[in-house]
């Protein structure tokens, strides 16, 4: 939630080229949006392995993590974004769906006639359509992302190069403040965030995602896995190097990314609500979210790392964060297991939920990076 991107330009990125020195493999315990994974992998000649609670953060690490060649960027535009343009193309609603695009209506208009098309089961869509249509995505964009997904290659490494590209092209399409907890409405002040975000082309943004991702590529063959943290580090090896970015915030990541998840899985269960959140056995649950639970949580995991004598870099907000831990109760926590030292760095930090218009949607905050060592003692 906090940008890696930034902290790898500003001395994180040095760090684990430092540490990683001498271990076998790079563990990313908490990957979500893949930036130190695709880091470690492509500059630090280790295998990665990528690992989170949830399917879609795996899938874009995976997409890089999991390949040591080049992909053929112009031959997945070429077969898969032209399946995929087709494809939407033979959906009953398309029709009507683009229809409503040319009419010129005003955006609460525009709006609500989506919602009449999407809720007419007789008109026809996908996943994204039923489950998305018209709340964080047009009846079109929906439409275009459905025949995404029916058109993934089936040869693994190419689809998974896809799928990714479809997640990010959602996550840059959804009519929402800047995650997926809830979409604009058709208000005063939010109406023209909605018609914005609706305009998009969603294979204009699948195509500079394959742009940039199919370069990349590690240099030795990882693997990215959805599991829990804790479960996962019971199985690493002493000469892992272990980054932990564990979730800082008291609500469960799943609530705003649960669009991403869905598209990633290519299943969900009937929505409900605002957000159009899908059941919450479909939801991943993270102890480290849970207020009376994250701290047992964290113990855990440093006990664990120490006992099998691994080295690892964690990095968490100085602040006091909503989970009920603080970068300063983290160092104390490893302080009890390691040998600590201590670095701090500006970075921008994501709201979880700011919308720009109440409160802003980032905020630059002071970020601790520790680097953990066995003790000696």
């Amino acid at each position: 939630m906090g940008s890696k991107r930034v902290m790898l330009q500003n001395g994180l990125g040095e760090l684990l080229h430092v540490e990683a020195k001498s271990a076998c493999r790079v563990v990313d315990l908490f990957c979500g949006g893949g930036s130190v994974s695709w880091f470690a992998a492509t500059k630090l000649d280790k295998p990665v392995l990528a690992i989170d609670l949830q399917k879609y953060a795996t899938v874009i690490a995976g997409a890089v993590v999991e390949r040591v060649r080049p992909a053929n960027v112009q031959e997945l535009e070429e077969t898969w974004l032209a399946a995929a343009s087709k494809r939407r193309g033979r959906f009953d609603g398309w029709r009507k769906a683009s229809k409503l695009d040319q009419q010129g209506y005003n955006t609460a208009t525009w709006r609500k006639r989506s919602q009449e098309l999407c809720a007419d089961n007789a008109a026809g869509g996908g996943l994204v359509w039923r489950a998305y249509g018209a709340h964080y995505f047009s009846p079109t964009q929906a439409l275009t992302f459905d025949g995404m997904l029916h058109s993934l290659p089936l040869k693994r490494s190419a689809r998974q190069i896809c799928l990714a590209a479809t997640i990010v092209s959602a996550s840059q399409c959804a009519a929402s403040p800047g995650h997926t907890a809830q979409p604009f409405k058709a208000t005063r002040t939010a109406a023209r965030y909605l018609r914005e975000a609706w305009q998009r082309d969603p294979i204009h943004y699948a195509e500079q995602a394959l742009r940039r991702l199919c370069p990349l590529h590690a240099t030795r063959v990882g693997k990215a896995v959805v599991s829990d943290a804790n479960t996962a580090a019971r199985k690493l090896r002493r000469d892992d190097l272990v980054f932990v970015d564990p979730p800082y915030s008291g609500v469960h990541y799943s609530r705003f990314y649960h669009v991403l998840e869905t598209i990633a899985r290519g299943r969900c269960g009937n929505v409900d609500g605002v957000g159009r959140y899908p059941p919450s056995e479909e939801r991943p649950s993270s102890r480290y979210s849970k207020k009376t639970e994250a701290r047992p949580a964290m113990v855990e995991l440093f006990q664990t790392i120490s006992e099998i004598g691994c080295r690892a870099i964690v990095t968490f907000p100085n602040d006091n964060c909503s989970n009920g831990l603080s970068g300063k109760a983290i160092e104390q926590m490893a302080s009890e297991h390691f040998d600590v030292s201590r670095r701090s760095v500006k970075t921008r930090f994501s709201t979880l939920g700011g919308n720009c218009l109440h409160r802003d949607a980032r905020k630059v905050a002071d970020e601790l990076i520790l680097v953990l060592k066995p003790s000696l003692a």
